[in-house]
């Protein structure tokens, strides 16, 4: 009883950041305990195995501790809404365990547990710390066989850790490399599984998917002021985008495992569910790339390739979905087919092109190219493509985004970089081209999703995003490739250096974006948040006088990133410590507009060179073409 009494008051107590971390913790703790002293026997002999549960379980924890400080559904008060689906999800990793062997908990216990760090709506800064510990948790008991060829392995290894080498100063960028090196380990990883502990991952994750959209669900008719018919650019926050595109893949994710043989009816009634509350999702937010994707999808697979009876009830199904599309279509505030959008993306596609093509044309801009493409050609005042890029940075105060996953791709690599990762698909492809026809005939559905995405990512950039990649890496692992007839104990294994790379890299990027968040959390009081600028200090906060902020050296600013030293610079009242910065600022940064307006600002602020102001104004028109940091300064 007064174990009880003391959950409800966990989930009842005034909740500030600090207090939810003691409820959160308090909560796991609670239900290890519990569990634990119902199985205490078990408990008593096999106690590494319950070492496992409680690292799991504390894992899970820090990942809502992470999402809570982000919560962008707020449908309960005292943030009771994370506490509730954090206490469905540790029973369900608690079930988990009790129908795993040990062996089997300990290799997916870990991943199930951040699977909440890669569902839409659950925000985080830096999402790849708590995978990192999943990796390095669910991996160090697997051996690498198949996955050290040099063509499927080392290769692309080499290039991930080239682009992090050459993207660590620039925070957003080294934030997509380390995803993107955490997918590429996660697919090695599936790999190695057996297919049932990848379709189990699957599951789970369409299981959360459910459960994160009711809350979301519960939010929208909580809210008197939404309309469902209304044009949206985002609900609560989530991008239209990123939950329709998410949505799209649950639905194909959901298909793919109603395909499996031997699924269990509540597993079919979830899936079912599933694709529901996708397509609710997708005429919520009247996404026209992702409804005609899951269109194709739908007629693709169930008209063209289904048995008989799939066709009757995929001709019954596409129907239906025909005839709610013309009802929402004709309700909806959004144009179905809108000239002005595609205008805008070939605008985007052609000066990102151009851009490239002219300033960095070998290897790119890196992983984050719509910060450094609008500076890099100083003269667009003639292009057709200015007006529509200078509109877009005007109405979503953003960077302007390639919307076309090839495009981002080509700014991201440059000539060389594209044609090198062109070259290895070609190549990957030649070297299974005996057995096309045998890929296709068993993983037709998924071949059929994977198709769909590349060409729905041809009129978006959905890929990288952090609730779609690790599906995409899981959907792509469920293919049955033909091993070659070689034994296994003939394949060599990955060198022990190339394993001491990837958990040195990943210790190495976790500890800069945990301290990167731990100082932008601990001064976010004295700054402001911004697209543009990183921060911007609050100039009527009077606590801001007796700020102190220490000197930090070259080396500090360099490991820690573009994020953290604008932190600082926005954090130093100190007139020498801001010009000693400032002058940082045009040694470390690859494109100098920042630079200027920061000096600018200190300029107008300080009082100091004021004959020369005129001067710093004409270096920054010239570096600054869309006038973003000019409008900034004003």
């Amino acid at each position: 009883m007064f174990l009880l009494l003391g959950l409800v008051f966990v989930f009842q107590s005034h909740t500030n950041q600090k207090n939810f971390r003691i409820d959160l913790l308090g909560l796991g703790l609670f239900l290890f305990i519990i569990y634990t002293s119902f199985h205490w026997r078990s408990f008593l002999l096999e106690k590494r195995k319950y070492w496992d549960l409680f690292l799991t379980i504390f894992l899970t924890c820090f990942v809502f501790l992470k999402i809570a400080e982000y919560d962008p559904v707020q449908v309960l008060p005292q943030k009771m809404g994370i506490k509730v689906i954090s206490f469905i999800w540790i029973l369900f990793l608690l079930f988990t365990f009790k129908k795993l062997s040990e062996n089997n908990f300990s290799l997916i216990g870990p991943f199930l547990a951040i699977i909440p760090a890669i569902s839409f709506g659950d925000f985080m800064a830096y999402p790849s710390v708590p995978i990192a510990f999943a990796i390095v948790m669910g991996g160090k008991n697997l051996k690498f066989y198949r996955t050290a060829k040099l063509s499927t392995f080392y290769f692309p290894l080499l290039l991930i850790l080239l682009l992090i080498f050459k993207d660590w100063w620039d925070d957003f960028a080294l934030q997509r490399a380390i995803l993107v090196l955490e997918g590429f380990i996660f697919f090695r990883l599936f790999t190695i599984w057996e297919r049932q502990k990848t379709l189990f991952f699957l599951k789970s994750c369409v299981l959360y998917f459910i459960l994160n959209s009711c809350f979301l669900i519960w939010k929208i008719f909580q809210d008197p002021n939404f309309q469902i018919t209304s044009y949206h650019e985002d609900i609560f926050l989530i991008p239209v985008s990123l939950l329709a595109s998410n949505a799209l893949l649950i639905s194909g994710v959901s298909v793919i495992i109603w395909l499996e043989p031997k699924q269990s009816q509540l597993q079919k009634y979830l899936n079912v569910l599933a694709v529901s509350i996708s397509i609710a999702f997708l005429g919520v937010t009247i996404s026209r790339n992702s409804i005609l994707s899951f269109a194709v999808f739908v007629t693709i697979y169930f008209l063209f390739l289904g048995s008989p009876k799939r066709k009757l009830y995929g001709s019954i199904f596409v129907l239906s979905l025909l005839v709610l599309g013309i009802f929402i279509f004709l309700k909806t505030e959004k144009s179905v087919f809108s000239l002005g959008t595609t205008t805008i993306r070939l605008s985007i596609w052609s000066f990102y092109i151009l851009a490239t093509l002219k300033s960095n044309p070998f290897f790119g801009f890196g992983l984050f190219p719509e910060n450094k493409i609008p500076f890099s050609i100083t003269d667009v005042s003639d292009t057709n493509s200015a007006f529509f890029i200078r509109d877009y940075i005007l109405n979503f105060n953003s960077f302007p985004l390639a919307h076309n996953l090839y495009v981002q791709v080509f700014g991201s690599f440059g000539i060389v970089g594209f044609l090198l990762v062109l070259i290895w698909f070609v190549y990957i492809a030649y070297t299974k081209r005996h057995f096309f026809r045998t890929l296709w005939m068993h993983n037709s559905a998924i071949w059929c999703l994977l198709l769909v995405w590349a060409l729905h990512e041809l009129y978006d950039f959905n890929t990288l995003e952090i609730s779609n990649i690790f599906l995409l890496v899981g959907v792509f692992a469920l293919i049955e490739f033909p091993f070659d007839k070689e034994s296994v104990e003939k394949r060599p294994n990955p060198s022990k250096y190339a394993i001491i790379v990837i958990v040195v890299i990943l210790t190495a990027s976790s500890f800069r974006f945990s301290l990167v968040e731990h100082f932008t959390l601990k001064y976010s009081k004295y700054v402001i948040p911004h697209n543009f600028e990183f921060f911007l200090p609050k100039e009527t906060d009077a606590t801001r006088t007796n700020l102190e902020i220490p000197v930090r050296s070259s080396s500090t600013y360099q490991f820690l990133g573009n994020k953290f030293f604008f932190l600082n610079l926005a954090l130093t009242q100190s007139e020498s410590s801001q010009a000693n910065l400032i002058e940082k600022c045009f040694q470390y940064q690859l494109l100098p507009a920042i630079c200027y307006s920061k000096l600018l600002g200190y300029q107008k602020q300080n009082e100091v060179s004021t004959g020369l102001v005129g001067l710093t104004e004409y270096l920054l028109s010239l570096n600054d073409p869309f006038e973003i940091y000019k409008r900034e300064s004003q």
